[in-house]
């Protein structure tokens, strides 16, 4: 009877193994995320301006870190 069981226990993990290896091959497929066929790109992706931008403001450069010395 357990000679029936531990077959019947190793038949399993063979299926198992078998399904678990399917299901990686069909999930590490690389689909496409966009088409670039001949119609081009979709519309809503094109450029939009940001309504926070200020034209008049003059920014002042960034303000550069000091560089320390050698220290050994």
């Amino acid at each position: 009877m357990t000679e029936d069981l531990q077959q019947k226990e190793l038949r399993l993990r063979r299926e198992i193994a078998k399904i678990r290896t399917s299901n990686a091959s069909n999930d590490r497929r690389v689909t496409p995320n966009r088409d670039f066929s001949v119609g081009g790109l979709p519309p809503d992706t094109s450029h939009k301006a940001n309504p926070a931008s200020v034209p008049d403001v003059v920014l002042m450069p960034a303000k550069k870190r000091r560089k320390t010395e050698n220290k050994w």
